[in-house]
């Protein structure tokens, strides 16, 4: 599902805001991911698999999920072995 340009560049400034804000900035395709994973509303439930057919790494698509969970830009819902876990975005990056 294509995004619309609106959401594309909230999620990138607010990558951005938190790359300036930060001790070391998030990974090149951070906002890309975000923008995969979220075209239109605030939760992902696709699957790892599903993520890795857009073109992102299986090894580094976990990192960066990690990093963009630590960083307060996503939750994570663990779902089970059938059903993917389930992500909502929070823009701006909730504070820990």
């Amino acid at each position: 599902m294509p995004i619309d340009s609106h959401r594309r560049d909230a999620i990138a400034n607010a990558i951005a805001a938190y790359d300036r804000a930060a001790d070391g900035p998030l990974p090149l395709n951070a906002a890309r991911l975000l923008a995969v994973m979220f075209p239109s509303g605030d939760v992902c439930h696709r699957s790892l698999e599903m993520l890795v057919a857009e073109g992102f790494g299986r090894s580094s698509l976990s990192l960066m999920l990690r990093r963009l969970e630590r960083a307060g830009f996503l939750t994570r819902q663990r779902g089970s072995a059938c059903i993917p876990d389930t992500y909502r975005l929070h823009l701006p990056p909730v504070q820990r």
